[in-house]
């Protein structure tokens, strides 16, 4: 028997087209926001969907714990999550990193080694001589 009972589905939509589908729910030309997503969902044809989303890593970074105390206490006034937070701070900090000059780092000069064969000692060993003990 096919499951004809409408549950609950969680969606996340950001505010702006939330508001954009609830126009039409306003104006009397469609009874709710669901009813909207249905008919779209019925519609859709799902064969020829790109989703252009970058791809992301997650990362973990050393936090004083005030900090992480910090950004929990934003993101749950903010209602945003920590990440968002993240990305807005770093996004608004890498012009004044871009400004800096980069720092030069000095590349050790390599230094060329003779091969050595059995028994022969490198240029840079320094022979080990003992001193002979004198006998009385």
């Amino acid at each position: 028997m096919p499951d004809r009972i409408a549950r609950p589905f969680p969606v996340t939509l950001e505010v702006e087209f939330l508001d954009r589908l609830s126009e039409p729910v306003r104006d009397g030309r469609a009874k709710s926001v669901s009813a909207i997503i249905r008919t779209a969902l019925e519609q859709y044809d799902f064969s020829n969907v790109v989703v252009v989303r970058s791809s992301q890593l997650q990362i973990s970074v050393r936090l004083p714990g005030e900090i992480r105390r910090n950004l929990k206490k934003i993101s749950r006034a903010k209602h945003t999550s920590v990440g968002q937070l993240v990305r807005a701070a770093v996004e608004a900090y890498l012009p004044e990193l871009e400004a800096i000059a980069p720092i030069e780092k000095e590349k050790p000069a390599k230094r060329k080694r003779k091969r050595q064969g059995k028994g022969q000692a490198t240029a840079a060993a320094k022979p080990v001589v003992k001193p002979k003990s004198k006998k009385r």
